[in-house]
């Protein structure tokens, strides 16, 4: 079964909801927030939900 660009789209908010809550765990930890990890995570998400906002199908109320 393909994955659908609706279907990555999915993957990657479920990601940044992971991130988010990751995030406000460590916000309390006492251990420093590991920077370079969170940029290339960051990172990929951005690549990853720009390619699946580019195959989204034309002219179905996407713009």
């Amino acid at each position: 079964m393909s994955e659908t660009p609706q279907d990555r789209v999915h993957a990657i908010v479920g990601d940044l909801g992971s991130m988010a809550g990751m995030l406000d765990a460590m916000s309390s930890a006492s251990a420093p927030l590991p920077l370079e990890w969170l940029q290339e995570w960051v990172e990929r998400l951005h690549i990853e939900l720009d390619e699946a906002w580019a195959a989204l199908p034309r002219g179905e109320g996407v713009a």
